[in-house]
C-alpha cells in the first residue's frame, strides 16, 4: 500500500474550483473572506464566487425565522446570495436596526440605547445611553407598563405612556457617521426625531454633545469624505455644513430654501466626485385617490422662482397605474398596518449648484444607480454589475406615526427614465420572508480587519456567523405574529 506523506496529504491548493466554490459556499462570510487569503488557487476560486461584489453594492439586512433570534440575513442583489450572519442579543423585536453607515449599523437595544455594530464580523461599539440625550418630553415604558427610562426631570404623573418601541425604532431618526480606521475615532452625528435636535459622540464617550437648534426642521445628515465635513439637510431644500474637526463645532449654510413647502422624504447623497444631490421621495397612503397623489407638477407648484432647473417640466405628466404585488395583499388579521402604508409615486433627483444657488435636475443618472432607505446614500456604478442602471433601490423608510411595528412594502427598484416602481417581491424573488422588526436596511459590508475594530460590549458578545448559504423561492411578506 502506498503511504502519503503528512505534507502531501495536507496540500489543499490543488483541490478543482468546483469543489473549493462548494465548500466556500458552506462556510461563515468571516472564514469565507479568510479563505481567499489561502493561496494563489483559492484566491482565484474566491474572486470566482464574486463575493468582492459584497464590498462594493449594498446588501439588505433583515431578520428572519429561518435564522433564528441571534442571526440576521445579508442579500446581496448584484449576485442573489443569502448570507448569515451575527446578530447577537435579546429577540429581534426588542431591538432595532436604526440606520447603517460605512458598513456599520446604528443599531439599539432592549431599552433603546444606541451601539455600532459590524455585522459581517459581529464586531460592536458602545455608545453614550439614550439617558444622556439633553432633550425633555419622553417618557419611554416597556410593554408591560414598566417604566424604562425618563428623559425628563419632571413628574411623569398624566404623561401618556409612550411605548418602548418607539424608543427603539423612532428615536433617532437619521444617522450620518464618518469612517475612520479605528471606530473608536469615528464621529456619530444623529437627529433626535422628538426635537429634530442634532447630536453627535464618538464611541467611548460618556454622553451626547447637543448642537444648536437649526431654523426649519431637519431632513437628512450626511458625512463628505472628500472634506472632511457633515451635510444637513432641510425640510425646505436648504443645506448647512457642519465642521466637528475643531475644539468646537462650527455651521455654514452652503444653500437656501428652494422650496415653499416641505418635501415628504429627503436625502443628501454624495457622488465620487464630492458633488451634492438632493432626492425627493414622494408617497402617498394606499388609501388615496390615485388623482390626489403628489405629481411632478406639484413640485413645479411648490418651487421658489429661480431656484430650480427642471429637467422635465415640459413633459406630460400622466397619472400612472401603481405598481402592485399580488404577494403583499393584506389580510384580516393586517388590517390594522394600512394606516402606515404607503407607495412611492415620484422621486426626483437634483444636483446641488451652490455657487449660483440652484437645484439642477439631470434628465438622469446614466450607467449609475442610488440605494436609499435607512442608510447613509449610496451612489454606485453599475458597470461590471447586474444592477439597473439609471435608478434608484429604495427601502420602505415611512415614519410610524403610531409608535408600532409595521410591515415595510414600500421598496424596490424606482426607474428614473419610467418614473415608475419595480416592487421589490418583482425585482428579488431569491430571498427569505423577513420580519416586522427590525425594519430591513441597506448596508455596505465591511471586510475590515477586527484588528481595527472595538472590542464587544460586555453582555453582547461578538459571534462568528454559521454557514453563508445561496437559497432560491420566491419571498412573501409577511408580519409575525
Amino acid at each position: 500500500m502506498e503511504v502519503v506523506s503528512l505534507s502531501a496529504a495536507a496540500d489543499w491548493s490543488g483541490l478543482p474550483q468546483d469543489l473549493l466554490l462548494a465548500i466556500m459556499a458552506a462556510l461563515d462570510v468571516p472564514s469565507l473572506v479568510r479563505s481567499g487569503a489561502v493561496c494563489t488557487s483559492w484566491s482565484d476560486a474566491y474572486n470566482t464566487f464574486r463575493l468582492p461584489a459584497l464590498k462594493q453594492a449594498p446588501c439588505l439586512l433583515y431578520a428572519c425565522d429561518e435564522y433564528g433570534p441571534n442571526y440576521a440575513a445579508l442579500y446581496c442583489p448584484s449576485t442573489n446570495a443569502t448570507f448569515r450572519v451575527p446578530y447577537p442579543g435579546p429577540l429581534h423585536e426588542k431591538r432595532s436596526f436604526v440606520f447603517s453607515c460605512h458598513g456599520w449599523v446604528f443599531a439599539t437595544d432592549e431599552v433603546g440605547d444606541p451601539y455600532l455594530l459590524n455585522p459581517i464580523t459581529g464586531v460592536q461599539a458602545a455608545l453614550p445611553p439614550v439617558k444622556t440625550i439633553a432633550v425633555r418630553g419622553e417618557n419611554f415604558f416597556d410593554n408591560d407598563g414598566k417604566h424604562v427610562l425618563d428623559l425628563e426631570s419632571e413628574d411623569e404623573n398624566g404623561d401618556p405612556k409612550t411605548g418602548i418601541v418607539w424608543a427603539r425604532e423612532s428615536e433617532y431618526a437619521r444617522v450620518a457617521i464618518s469612517p475612520a480606521a479605528e471606530v473608536t475615532a469615528c464621529t456619530v452625528l444623529i437627529m433626535h426625531i422628538t426635537r429634530f435636535t442634532l447630536l453627535f459622540a464618538r464611541p467611548g464617550d460618556k454622553r451626547w454633545t447637543s448642537l444648536p437648534d437649526f431654523e426649519t426642521c431637519v431632513k437628512d445628515v450626511l458625512y463628505n469624505d472628500k472634506d472632511g465635513l457633515f451635510y444637513v439637510l432641510h425640510n425646505k431644500g436648504s443645506i448647512h455644513a457642519l465642521d466637528l474637526n475643531g475644539s468646537s463645532p462650527s455651521v455654514t449654510k452652503i444653500m437656501r430654501n428652494v422650496t415653499r413647502a416641505s418635501v415628504a422624504n429627503m436625502y443628501l447623497v454624495v457622488m465620487p466626485s464630492g458633488q451634492l444631490l438632493q432626492v425627493w421621495r414622494m408617497q402617498n397612503n394606499i388609501d388615496v385617490p390615485l388623482k390626489n397623489h403628489v405629481s411632478y407638477k406639484d413640485v413645479v407648484r411648490v418651487a421658489l422662482q429661480n431656484c430650480i432647473d427642471l429637467a422635465n417640466k415640459n413633459d406630460s405628466d400622466k397619472l400612472k397605474e401603481t405598481v402592485t404585488d399580488d404577494e403583499q395583499q393584506i389580510d384580516v388579521e393586517e388590517e390594522e398596518l394600512r394606516d402606515n402604508e404607503v407607495n412611492t409615486t415620484e422621486v426626483l433627483v437634483f444636483k446641488v449648484d451652490a455657487n449660483r444657488q440652484k437645484l439642477v435636475e439631470p434628465r438622469d443618472i446614466g450607467e449609475y444607480t442610488i440605494f436609499l432607505g435607512f442608510n447613509a446614500a449610496v451612489w454606485l456604478s453599475t458597470k461590471d454589475t447586474t444592477l439597473e442602471a439609471n435608478c434608484i433601490y429604495l427601502m420602505d423608510d415611512v415614519d410610524s406615526p403610531s409608535y408600532h411595528p409595521m410591515l415595510r412594502k414600500d421598496l424596490g427598484i424606482w426607474n428614473i427614465k419610467k418614473r415608475s416602481m419595480q416592487k421589490l417581491g418583482d425585482a428579488w424573488p431569491i430571498m427569505h420572508s423577513w420580519l416586522d422588526l427590525p425594519a430591513p436596511i441597506w448596508i455596505t459590508p465591511n471586510f475590515a480587519s477586527t484588528a481595527c475594530l472595538a472590542s464587544p460590549i460586555a453582555g453582547r458578545a461578538a459571534t462568528t456567523a454559521p454557514r453563508a448559504t445561496t437559497r432560491s423561492g420566491r419571498r412573501r411578506a409577511r408580519r409575525r405574529r
